[in-house]
C-alpha cells in the first residue's frame, strides 16, 4: 500500500505537468521512496522480534516444572512480520532470508514437553528514527532492493514504463504513427500485461501481481490521456470505462489477497470524476458514483480488513464533497445532497464496525481511531453546511446522530462480544451528539435538565461497566446542570402551573440525582469508599430540587390566602411518596428524609401566630391540610418505627403529640374568640382546657389503643404527657396575674371559666404525678416524699390569693394590679384571714399525720401573716379591717398553738 501511495503521489505530479513521461519519472521515484521506508521498517521489526523472542523463552525455560529429561522440541520460526505483500512467496523468503542474515541472532532455547506457548512473542516496540541518516542509508536501501528479491521482476516492469513512455513521447515528437493507433497500442500492451500477470499468479505470485498493477495502470492512463489531452474518447464513455478499471482492480485484489493492487484501483477510481470534471457536470451523477465506489469498499471490507483502503476512500469522499459543497452547493440542492451524506456516513460507520470485527482473534475490538472518530465529526461538518439555513436543523440533525450512535452501540453490545472499545466510542458519540443537540434547540434550563438527566445515564453506565470515570464525569455534569439552571432562572417561561420549564427543569434535575442516589446505593459493592457517600449528597440534591421547584409554583400560582396550606399538603405527599418509593426499591437511606415532614409541619403551625382576623391554620383549605399532615406523619411512624432509630421514632412520636395538641389549642381558641368576641379570658381558659382534656383522656383511655400509645407506653405517659403537664402547671400559676373577666357572664367567686380551668389543670397535674410515680423515678425524683405534692398546693395556695383578689377586684372595684391591691385595706384584712386559716388547716392536718415538715410550713405561713400585720396593716389608719385582721390572726394562732402543737421528733420525715 505503501508503493502505489508514495508511486500515486509522484505519477500525480508528473500528471499536473501534462507531460506522460514526467508522470512516469515522478511513479518511479514514488516507488523507490517507498521501497526505502519499508526496508528500514522491516529491519527494525525483525530485530524487535530477535530481542524478544530471547527472554521469553528464557523466563519460560527457568520456570518450567517440567524434568530436564522430558523431550524436547524446538520452539517454531517465530511469526514473520505482514509486509505489503504478506502472502507471496517471494516477499515471505527474502524476509526469512533477511532474518538470517542478522548478526548476533541467538537460536531460540528449547521448550520441554507439555509446554506450549499461549500465544507469539510480543514484538516490542522501537523507537528507531526511520529517517535518521537518511543520506548514508539510501544508498545501502537502494542496493538491497536491486539485490535482494525477484530483482528482475522489479527493474523490468520499471525499464518497461520508461519505454513505454519513451516510446509515446518519440512517437508524438515525429507523428509517425497516427495518435488513435499509439493509444490502441497501449492499451492493447496494458491489456497483454495485464492477462500475463493472471496467467503466472499461480506460479509467481509476485510476478503476476506486479504485471497485473502495471497493466491496470498502462490502461487506466490510456483512457485518461485519450480523453482529456487528444479528446478521442467522449468524457461519460471514459469515465465508465474507468469505473469498470476500478471495478475489476479491486475483484483482483480480492481474489488474490492483494491489497496493493486494491488500493491503486480505488485511488484511480476516485480521481477518475476529476480528472475528467469539466466543472459543468451533475453533483448527483458525482455522488452516485462515489456511492457505487464506497459500496465497493464496504464488500472488501466484509471480507478484508485492509485499513489502507478504508481510510483512502474515507478521505477522498469526504474531502471531494467538502470542496464540492464550499464551491457550488446551494440551499436548493438539500434534498439530493443530505441522502448522499448520509449514505456515505453510514458506510464508514459499518466499515469501522467491520474492520474491528475482522481483526485476528488477540486484537478482536481493535478501534480504527481515524474513522470512529473522524466520519461523525466530518459528516456533522459537512450536515452544517447543509442545514444552517433551517430553524432546529443542527439540533435535529444532532440529536439524530447521538439515538444513531446510542442504538447502535446498543445493538453491538447485545448482539456481538469482544467489541467493548468499539461500543464505548459509540456510546460516547451518542451522549455527546445528544448533549449537543440540547443547547442547538432549547433555552438554559431545558438544556441544565437535559444535561442532568445525561448526567444520570452516564453514572448509570459507568456503575454497569465498573468504571469510575464516567461515574465522575455524571455526577460533575449534574452539579454544572444546576449552576446552569440557577443562571438561566431568570428567563421568562410560561404561566402554566407545573407544565412549563421552570417546574419541569426542577423536576428532571430531581429525579436525575435521586436515581443516581439509588443505584449507586445499589451497586456500593463495587464503589470505592470514598464514592460511597456520594450517594447521600445527590439524594439530598434531588430532594432540594424537588422541594425548591415546588414552592417556587406554590408562590408563583397559590395565593397567598392557601400557600401554606398547599406547601403542607405538598410536602405530607412528597414525604409518603418517598416512604413508599424507598420500600418498593429495597432503599433504606430515602426512609430518613421523611423525618423532616414533623418539622415542616411545627414550622407551618406557627405561621401567622398572634395575627388577627381570618388568619389560622384551618382557614380555607388548611382544615384538609392539616389533616393530611397528621395522617401522613403518623403513617410514616408506623412504617418506618423499624427504620428509623428507635430512640428517634419515640423521640417524633412525643413531638407529633405536642404538636397536635399545640394545633388543636390554637384553632379551639380563634373559633371561641370567633364565636363569643370578647376579652382574652375565654381565649386563656381553652388554651389551657384543651391540652388538659388530651392530657385526661390519655391518662385515662390511652392503653386502649394498641398503637401507638401502648405501643410506646413510656413515650407517651412519661414524657410525652409530662412536657403538657409542666406547660398546664405553668398555665395555672402564671394566670393568677390575670383578672380573668368572664364576660359576658358576671363574676361568681371559683365558679368562673378562670378559676374552675385553673382547678381542673392543677388535679391533671395531680394525677399525672400519682400515675407516673415509676417513671419520675428514673429522674432522681422521690413521688412519695411531699415535695412535688408541696409544689402544687404552693400553686394552689396561689390560685387561693388570686380568688380573694378577683372577688375584691370586680366586687370592690379594686384595680388588678399589684399597686391597687397592695393600697387596698380590704384586700389586706382578707389575705390576713386567708393566710391564718390556711396555717391553721396545714399545721392541722400535719399534727394528725405527724409531719414535720409540713407543720413547719404552716408555722412559716403564719409568721408571715405577723410580720405582715405589723409592717403592713400596722403603717395604715385605724379601721374596721385592721381591727377584724389583728383579732382573726390572733385567734388562729391561739388555735394552733392549743389544737395543732409541733409532732414529736420521732415522727419526722427525712427532707
Amino acid at each position: 500500500m505503501v508503493y502505489l501511495i508514495s508511486g500515486g503521489i509522484g505519477w500525480l505530479i508528473g500528471v499536473i505537468a501534462h507531460r506522460i513521461p514526467d508522470a512516469f519519472y515522478g511513479l518511479v521515484l514514488g516507488i523507490l521512496v517507498a521501497e526505502i521506508y519499508l526496508l528500514r521498517k522491516r529491519l527494525t521489526r525483525l530485530e524487535g522480534s530477535a530481542k524478544g523472542i530471547v527472554p521469553k523463552a528464557e523466563k519460560i525455560v527457568a520456570e518450567s516444572p517440567v524434568e530436564r529429561d522430558a523431550p524436547v522440541h524446538p520452539v517454531p520460526e517465530p511469526p514473520i512480520p505482514h509486509g505489503p505483500f504478506r502472502e507471496t512467496r517471494v516477499e515471505a523468503d527474502y524476509e526469512r532470508e533477511s532474518a538470517l542474515d542478522l548478526p548476533d541472532a541467538p537460536e531460540p532455547p528449547p521448550v520441554f514437553a507439555d509446554e506450549t506457548l499461549a500465544a507469539p512473542a510480543k514484538i516490542p516496540e522501537t523507537k528507531t528514527d526511520t529517517f535518521s541518516s537518511l543520506p548514508g542509508r539510501l544508498v545501502e536501501y537502494l542496493k538491497n532492493f536491486f539485490t535482494t528479491g525477484n530483482v528482475v521482476t522489479k527493474i523490468g516492469v520499471i525499464v518497461l514504463f520508461f519505454g513505454f513512455s519513451f516510446l509515446l513521447k518519440y512517437a508524438a515528437q515525429r507523428n509517425l504513427i497516427p495518435i488513435e493507433f499509439r493509444l490502441i497500442g497501449v492499451f492493447l500492451a496494458g491489456l497483454g500485461m495485464l492477462g500475463a500477470g493472471w496467467r503466472l499468479r499461480m506460479r509467481e505470485m509476485m510476478y503476476g501481481l506486479i504485471l497485473q498493477g502495471g497493466g491496470v495502470g498502462v490502461l487506466y492512463l490510456t483512457v485518461f490521456a485519450a480523453a482529456r489531452f487528444y479528446h478521442l474518447l467522449p468524457y461519460g464513455f471514459a469515465f465508465a470505462v474507468m469505473f469498470c478499471l476500478v471495478a475489476l482492480s479491486g475483484i483482483l485484489a480480492v481474489l488474490q489477497d492483494a491489497r496493493a493492487l486494491a488500493v491503486s484501483g480505488i485511488i484511480g477510481g476516485f480521481l477518475a470524476p476529476v480528472l475528467m470534471s469539466t466543472g459543468s457536470g451533475s453533483h448527483v451523477a458525482l455522488f452516485s458514483y462515489y456511492a457505487l465506489l464506497n459500496l465497493g469498499i464496504v464488500g472488501i471490507a466484509w471480507h478484508k480488513s485492509w485499513r489502507e483502503l478504508n481510510l483512502i476512500g474515507f478521505g477522498f469522499t469526504f474531502v471531494i464533497a467538502s470542496l464540492w459543497g464550499g464551491k457550488y452547493y446551494r440551499p436548493g440542492y438539500f434534498s439530493t445532497t443530505e441522502p448522499f451524506l448520509i449514505l456515505f456516513f453510514l458506510y464508514y460507520v459499518i466499515i469501522s464496525v467491520l474492520y474491528a470485527l475482522r481483526q485476528p482473534l488477540n486484537l478482536k475490538g481493535y478501534v480504527d481511531g481515524t474513522l470512529v472518530f473522524g466520519v461523525p465529526l466530518a459528516a456533522f461538518g459537512l450536515q452544517y453546511g447543509l442545514v444552517r439555513n433551517f430553524e432546529y436543523g443542527l439540533a435535529i440533525s444532532a440529536l439524530c446522530l447521538g439515538l444513531f450512535y446510542i442504538l447502535l452501540a446498543t445493538i453491538l453490545w447485545r448482539r456481538i462480544s469482544g467489541l467493548r472499545a468499539v461500543v464505548e466510542s459509540f456510546l460516547a458519540f451518542g451522549v455527546v451528539f445528544g448533549s449537543l443537540a440540547i443547547p442547538l434547540a432549547l433555552d438554559g434550563r431545558w438544556t441544565s435538565a437535559a444535561w442532568a438527566i445525561e448526567g444520570a445515564a452516564i453514572l448509570w453506565i459507568g456503575a454497569r461497566q465498573n468504571r469510575i470515570l464516567p461515574r465522575i464525569f455524571g455526577i460533575l455534569l449534574q452539579a454544572g446542570s444546576g449552576v446552569s439552571f440557577l443562571l438561566a432562572s431568570h428567563l421568562p417561561f410560561r404561566q402554566i402551573p407545573v407544565a412549563n420549564s421552570f417546574f419541569v427543569g426542577c423536576l428532571l434535575i430531581s429525579l436525575a440525582g435521586l436515581f443516581s442516589s439509588w443505584y449507586l446505593t445499589k451497586k456500593s459493592e463495587i464503589l470505592h469508599q470514598w464514592e460511597r457517600y456520594a450517594a447521600i449528597p445527590l439524594m439530598v440534591w434531588g430532594i432540594a430540587w424537588w422541594f425548591g421547584g415546588a414552592f417556587q409554583e406554590i408562590d408563583r400560582f397559590v395565593g397567598w390566602q392557601d400557600q401554606v396550606s398547599a406547601a403542607l399538603i405538598h410536602a405530607a405527599g412528597s414525604f409518603l411518596l418517598m416512604d413508599i418509593i424507598g420500600r418498593r426499591l429495597v432503599w433504606k437511606q430515602f426512609a430518613y428524609p421523611s423525618l423532616f415532614l414533623l418539622p415542616v409541619m411545627g414550622l407551618a403551625s406557627l405561621h401567622h401566630l398572634g395575627s388577627s382576623g381570618d388568619l389560622h391554620l384551618f382557614a380555607r383549605m388548611g382544615f384538609l391540610a392539616w389533616g393530611i399532615s397528621f395522617c401522613a406523619q403518623y403513617r410514616l411512624l408506623f412504617t418506618c418505627e423499624t427504620i428509623w432509630p428507635e430512640r428517634m421514632v419515640r423521640l417524633w412520636h412525643q413531638f407529633t403529640l405536642w404538636l397536635l395538641i399545640f394545633v388543636l389549642a390554637r384553632e379551639s381558641a380563634y373559633y371561641v374568640d370567633v364565636l363569643l368576641q370578647v376579652g382574652w379570658t375565654w381565649q386563656f381558659c381553652v388554651r389551657g382546657v384543651v391540652p388538659g382534656v388530651m392530657v385526661m383522656a390519655l391518662l385515662s383511655q390511652g392503653d386502649r389503643l394498641s398503637w401507638p400509645v401502648r405501643r410506646f407506653h413510656d413515650a407517651y405517659f412519661g414524657m410525652g404527657a409530662g412536657i403538657p403537664v409542666l406547660y398546664l402547671f405553668a398555665w395555672a400559676v402564671f394566670t393568677t396575674l390575670y383578672h380573668g373577666d368572664p364576660a359576658p357572664l358576671q363574676f361568681v367567686p371559683v365558679i368562673n371559666p378562670m378559676e374552675l380551668t385553673q382547678i381542673y389543670l392543677l388535679f391533671i397535674v395531680l394525677q399525672w404525678i400519682g400515675r407516673q410515680k415509676e417513671w419520675l423515678r428514673r429522674f432522681d425524683f422521690q413521688p412519695d416524699r411531699p415535695v412535688l405534692s408541696i409544689m402544687v398546693y404552693a400553686a394552689g395556695f396561689l390560685l387561693l390569693n388570686a380568688m380573694v383578689a378577683r372577688t375584691i377586684h370586680f366586687w370592690a372595684d379594686v384595680p388588678y394590679t399589684i399597686p391597687g391591691l397592695y393600697g387596698s385595706v380590704l384586700f389586706q384584712a382578707a389575705i390576713s384571714i386567708l393566710w391564718g386559716m390556711t396555717a391553721l388547716i396545714t399545721t392541722l392536718g400535719a399534727t394528725r399525720k405527724g409531719s414535720r415538715v409540713v407543720w413547719i410550713i404552716g408555722a412559716l405561713i403564719l409568721s408571715l401573716v405577723v410580720i405582715k400585720l405589723f409592717i403592713v396593716d400596722l403603717a395604715g389608719t385605724g379601721t374596721v379591717a385592721r381591727i377584724i385582721s389583728f383579732l382573726g390572726v390572733g385567734s388562729l394562732m391561739l388555735l394552733i398553738g392549743y389544737f395543732s402543737p409541733l409532732p414529736p421528733a420521732r415522727h419526722q420525715e427525712v427532707s
